[in-house]
């Protein structure tokens, strides 16, 4: 076995003991302290990954750089790290979140819209962004009594992938590998479940359309959409962010209706770009809770003409 293979399994081994340290940890921690905790080891990240802070510093200058100044930019870069520790930390806690009660912590503003859709038993996809605390929006409307699955990529390590699915498992919803086939989405449509989707980061793995996002052209996913349109079932909007009292905001926008104009590309571009249109606004109004340091617009639209 190559020396480097063999490091590269020594150091996966011992960050998964971390985690697994860190996991019964948080859980042993009132909610407030383990939060501000996380906070701590996030913000440390800023100083400790320079290359991502670097990338999170230019993306914001790019999206806001007419209206923000540099140090206002360099704030946002540093809370949005913070943020990140926040909520693994809170996502940590599932367990015990599960125990005390994931209801008191979130406020819905447009519940009556996820309900329209939900209630029309054509399942339902539920489109959000890596803002805030993502994985306890899911985990909320699965304890509300709601059926929930998630599409997620497979972690690299298996032994994290495992923790991570179990820790959906325990609040209640299915997984969903992003690498699935259709027909696996289809089946969970047909159950008339809830599938959440992140639709906010380019992959050259998938599929993808062109839109508007902070004025610049984004690689985004398509196949949820495809999928959507051609089972008949709603599309969602939604996003989380957390306030600051330590509770969270769930926003809930009416399902996006497909236009019938007799071109399907077109009419599924434009509901992709009113989805990410819903998720510019969100992370506009709470600009640290986004995660900026994922190269959203790696991919250009003439390297992807290249590879077709």
């Amino acid at each position: 076995m190559p020396r480097r293979s063999y490091l590269k399994r020594i150091r996966d081994f011992w960050f998964y003991l971390l985690v697994l340290f860190l996991v019964r940890f948080f859980n042993a921690l009132p909610r407030k302290f383990a939060i501000r905790l996380g906070g701590l080891l996030g913000s440390l990240g800023y100083y400790l990954f320079p290359k991502d802070r670097q990338r999170s510093i230019q993306n914001l200058k790019f999206a806001f750089g007419t209206e923000f100044s540099n140090s206002r930019i360099r704030q946002i870069s540093r809370e949005s790290f913070k943020n990140i520790g926040e909520c693994v930390a809170d996502v940590f806690r599932h367990r015990r979140l599960r125990r005390e009660g994931i209801q008191e912590l979130v406020k819905v503003e447009g519940l009556e819209y996820f309900d329209q859709a939900y209630r029309q038993k054509r399942g339902m996809v539920a489109i959000t962004g890596h803002i805030s605390n993502f994985e306890l929006m899911a985990a909320f409307f699965s304890q509300s009594g709601y059926k929930v699955s998630v599409v997620g990529r497979e972690i690299y390590d298996e032994r994290l992938n495992r923790l991570l699915v179990e820790n959906r498992e325990i609040m209640g919803m299915k997984d969903i590998d992003a690498d699935a086939s259709p027909k696996e989405f289809i089946k969970h449509l047909r159950e008339a479940r809830v599938i959440g989707v992140l639709i906010d980061q380019d992959s050259r793995r998938f599929r993808g359309v062109f839109v508007n996002f902070f004025g610049r052209d984004a690689y985004t996913p398509v196949a949820p959409f495809v999928i959507a349109q051609r089972t008949n079932s709603p599309i969602v909007p939604t996003a989380i962010f957390r306030n600051p009292d330590y509770t969270y905001t769930l926003k809930v926008d009416p399902a996006i209706p497909f236009p019938d104009t007799g071109d399907e590309e077109k009419d599924i571009l434009t509901v992709v770009q009113r989805c990410t249109d819903f998720l510019e606004r969100i992370i506009r109004e709470h600009p640290e809770q986004w995660v900026w340091m994922h190269r959203r617009w790696r991919t250009r639209p003439e390297e992807d003409k290249d590879r077709k």
